[in-house]
């Protein structure tokens, strides 16, 4: 049962079916390959660039600091979205979409809805973005992860065999597993979830490095990551949908940059992107990636993650680069954080907030918040980075500028590669000490605490 609502919802079997064989039938008529070899980057003139990102100076003051709990006991908090009619939708990783009251910090008890897909490792229910129609209609978009192995026996086998023939003739068919972008709309009146529609399906998915970032541009248009599911050389392929950032229209339909283009790719050479934003004046694109760790085809290297500034149909080097580069016609990391950090989340502040024209970045290995100011001259660039938050509370990944200038973070410490305490996961806000957000009542509790590094 892939998706579920209010009560319980499910694909149509047939329709499936149909889909299914439909896929096997295409897997026959498409080339065979393997995954293209990996040049080396010396081979291509690639130079590796200082990677340093100094520590900001007095010159970037910050203001005293307060650290709200917004909700307690979530279960792996991932991205959230702001609503205009004063509510906020956050996602957890588990298949549930929670609904917060921004003025109160209110958690709703029961989830606005609820989505039954892969929930494994580093996948699950993901991004999350809301639209605004002309007619006034409010569109709320996630991306999710979904086990094409599952369903009654016959099913199972009638796709199985359908997954086999399509991988025997090409193997970027037939994958087990799909990342796929559900749409619900809002009833005007009561706010609730209607019933989900599927309206991108992304082969394949890998249970780690899923990607998973989704979001609306400036051009309109919706993007969505896909990680590398493990297989680097893909990332490097324009007709194979892993490590790449992809568009698509608010209907799902493909916005590729070029007519005839095979994939609908904005980026390519992502190992495992699971947060994306814009420039608040040039409007390029801001992604976070994570750097390689270690396997064997990571080539050895571990650390390297990166803060990315690009543009349409910038190849962001994976697996060729990794980390802070120039030159061999790629575009290399803004910022490179090695040992790793494991960056989870982005958000971009504006001027007129407390934390001015700045990129956002939690850390899920280091714990930190840290706030990286852009350039106010020449090309786009972050100059520096501090701590908004300093550890104290595990493993931070969600992370979003809330409608009164607020920063909202979740912790991922139930994410299987954390330590969680007995009240985890939190919503916290950060906030200025001066800065009048919120009101305290309805459940939401709002614990403010008095610092921004509480003791761990």
């Amino acid at each position: 049962m892939p998706f579920m609502c209010s009560t319980p919802f499910s694909r149509d079997g047939m329709r499936r079916s149909r889909v299914l064989l439909c896929a096997a039938a295409l897997g026959w008529l498409s080339c065979g390959g393997e995954p293209p070899e990996v040049p080396a980057a010396e081979s291509l003139g690639v130079r590796l660039s200082d990677p340093t990102l100094p520590q900001c100076g007095p010159d970037q003051p910050l203001p005293a600091l307060a650290i709200d709990t917004l909700a307690r006991g979530l279960e792996i908090p991932w991205d959230v979205t702001f609503l205009p009619d004063g509510r906020a939708l956050l996602t957890e990783r588990v298949g549930r979409i929670r609904s917060v009251d921004v003025a109160t910090g209110r958690l709703e008890p029961a989830p606005w809805a609820e989505v039954d897909g892969l929930a494994d490792d580093e996948v699950g229910l993901m991004g999350i973005d809301a639209r605004v129609e002309d007619d006034g209609r409010i569109r709320v978009y996630v991306a999710a992860a979904f086990d094409q192995t599952l369903g009654p026996p016959p099913l199972r086998l009638l796709k199985g065999v359908g997954r086999r023939v399509a991988r025997a003739v090409d193997p970027r068919r037939g994958q087990p597993r799909t990342l796929e972008v559900l749409r619900f709309e809002v009833d005007p009146v009561t706010g609730a979830a209607g019933e989900p529609e599927s309206i991108v399906q992304v082969v394949p998915e890998g249970e780690i490095h899923g990607g998973g970032a989704l979001a609306f541009g400036p051009d309109g248009l919706l993007h969505l990551s896909n990680g590398d599911n493990q297989e680097p050389g893909w990332a490097m392929d324009p007709a194979w949908a892993a490590g790449k950032l992809l568009r698509y229209d608010p209907e799902g339909v493909p916005a590729p940059l070029r007519a005839g283009d095979p994939l609908p790719v904005v980026l390519r050479g992502l190992r495992n992107s699971q947060s994306l934003a814009w420039h608040p004046d040039t409007g390029e694109i801001l992604l976070v990636d994570h750097g390689p760790s270690g396997r064997p085809n990571d080539l050895g290297r571990a650390g390297n993650d990166e803060f990315n500034i690009a543009r349409p149909g910038d190849d962001l080097g994976w697996p060729t680069v990794a980390g802070a580069s120039e030159g061999g016609g790629f575009v290399g990391a803004a910022v490179e954080w090695t040992p790793s950090i494991a960056p989870g989340g982005l958000a971009v502040s504006g001027e007129t907030s407390a934390w001015g024209r700045a990129a956002l970045v939690t850390g899920l290995v280091d714990g930190r918040l840290r706030r990286m100011p852009f350039s106010d001259a020449g090309p786009t660039a972050v100059v520096c980075e501090q701590w908004l938050v300093d550890r104290g509370y595990g493993r931070l990944r969600l992370v979003a500028v809330a409608p009164d200038g607020s920063v909202w973070v979740g912790t991922s410490n139930r994410d299987g590669r954390g330590t969680p305490r007995s009240d985890d996961d939190l919503l916290l806000r950060v906030r200025a000490r001066d800065a009048s957000v919120g009101a305290a009542g309805g459940g939401g509790g709002l614990e403010s605490t008095a610092s921004a590094s509480p003791a761990g």
